[in-house]
């Protein structure tokens, strides 16, 4: 069973907002450093325009883990979305960066620290029918946590109630997927946002602390 509990939009958006503004994307891995006074002063004068960004934060579901299995069902692309394998690749360093593939409405964000050194990474998302994606290296880990930006609207799950019970489902191979139905080892810690101006479920967040496949499930 997966747990879930409804948290208040100001506990989650500030940490959020920290992660998305303070990375940049690099070729080569930079000092170390803190950051400034007037780093921090920007952050916080544009905390107050996270939710134009992903709108309102509606729900927050908490990963478990599982080497047994997690029971969890595959989610389709919707009719709406032209099923082709697309990909993405860049070499992230310390400072951080994004990486987006703008076909499967997915953006994954690396902030700043997350990677100890200059990494090539490669994000693919098959072609299937399902919202899912190889993401490499296999293995390689975060010291803070990667976040993964879906946008729900082209998947078969908007609009329905099972949005509610949505999450990120980590496998560490390609699945055996039989009727939609598979067992994931871990599901994510995954932020569920409505669409700037509206009310329903539109936006995922989910954060990855490795990588290797990981697919849009629901309980």
């Amino acid at each position: 069973m997966i747990r879930s509990r409804f948290v208040r939009s100001v506990l989650l958006v500030p940490t959020l907002f920290v992660a998305l503004s303070c990375s940049d994307y690099s070729p080569t891995a930079p000092p170390k450093v803190a950051p400034t006074q007037a780093q921090d002063g920007l952050i916080s004068g544009l905390l107050g325009l996270v939710t134009n960004v992903l709108g309102s934060l509606l729900k927050v579901i908490v990963g478990v883990v599982d080497p047994n299995g997690i029971d969890v069902r595959a989610v389709r692309w919707a009719p709406s979305h032209v099923n082709q394998v697309r990909s993405v690749s860049g070499t992230i360093g310390y400072s951080g960066g994004t990486l987006s593939i703008p076909g499967s409405d997915f953006t994954i964000t690396f902030p700043r620290g997350a990677l100890s050194s200059s990494t090539a990474i490669t994000i693919i998302s098959d072609g299937s029918g399902y919202v899912s994606y190889d993401m490499r290296p296999h293995g390689l880990r975060f010291a803070k946590p990667v976040l993964v930006t879906q946008n729900l609207r082209n998947t078969a799950l908007y609009g329905t109630p099972q949005v509610w019970n949505s999450f990120g489902a980590y496998f560490p191979q390609d699945p055996p997927i039989l009727s939609g139905l598979l067992k994931a080892v871990e599901t994510t810690t995954t932020s569920i946002f409505a669409a700037p101006g509206g009310n329903a479920p539109a936006i995922h967040v989910w954060q990855l602390k490795h990588f290797s496949r990981y697919m849009l499930a629901s309980g």
